[in-house]
């Protein structure tokens, strides 16, 4: 399934651009489900046709509409981690870094672009069932990279215990993320690196503290460590 707009003769990039902004925005609110491709391109001002050229179907811009912003973070958070790399200088990188490296382009985004904050907050909750095989392709490999780096700096611990609790990680930005609108509101550059380095400093604690169980024997049922499977 393409899940990127191609470029064809004559397409004129404002086109795509409007469809995509408008799909992050009507998708966000109304789901997958709840918005016809007529809709799209009459909102976005465009006839049916040319939506359809661009992208051919519904799933194929619902999944070129979100994977537009996830590329370009998920790229920001390996080039933070290759310059923590670097500064580490081939010691393991401290893990408040490595937090740091996770957190930050997902908690930025969601704040420079609202409507995308909507939308992957409905992918959570509520994902369209095609759109689980876009996302495993894009985040098997790297979201190892994150849990090497992670398992690197924090022996002894059991791996199984670092994966687990990168897991509680993603669920308290989760938790958080349902409050982020009223953080767009304040504009406050200070308060929200406050918040952020908070938001760091909270899952750093969890990530580092001792396991309940101590490090031998510790094993998690195979499948609770899983990504979720297209």
């Amino acid at each position: 399934m393409q899940t990127t707009p191609t470029k064809k003769p004559g397409c004129e990039l404002p086109t795509v651009e409007r469809l995509l902004d408008t799909a992050e925005r009507l998708f966000g609110e109304h789901g997958f489900d709840g918005v016809g491709m007529r809709a799209l391109a009459q909102e976005a001002g465009v006839n049916l046709g040319a939506a359809t050229y661009h992208f051919g179907s519904k799933e194929q811009l619902y999944t070129a509409t979100f994977l537009r912003r996830f590329r370009a973070m998920d790229a920001e958070r390996q080039r933070q981690l290759q310059s923590a790399r670097v500064a580490a200088k081939g010691r393991p990188i401290p893990v408040i870094k490595i937090v740091d490296c996770m957190l930050r382009p997902l908690f930025m985004i969601g704040l420079e672009h609202p409507c995308f904050h909507t939308l992957a907050l409905r992918n959570l909750f509520f994902p369209p069932p095609f759109i689980h095989s876009a996302l495993h392709k894009e985040l098997e490999s790297n979201h190892e990279i994150f849990l090497q780096e992670l398992c690197r700096s924090l022996k002894p611990l059991p791996q199984d215990v670092i994966r687990l609790r990168e897991m509680f990680c993603k669920g308290t930005l989760l938790a958080f993320s349902m409050h982020m609108n009223k953080l767009q509101m304040a504009q406050d550059p200070v308060l929200i690196e406050t918040i952020l380095k908070e938001l760091v400093q909270f899952v750093t604690l969890g990530l580092q503290g001792h396991p309940v169980t101590g490090s031998a024997g510790y094993r998690l049922p195979p499948d609770l460590l899983k990504p979720p499977q297209p």
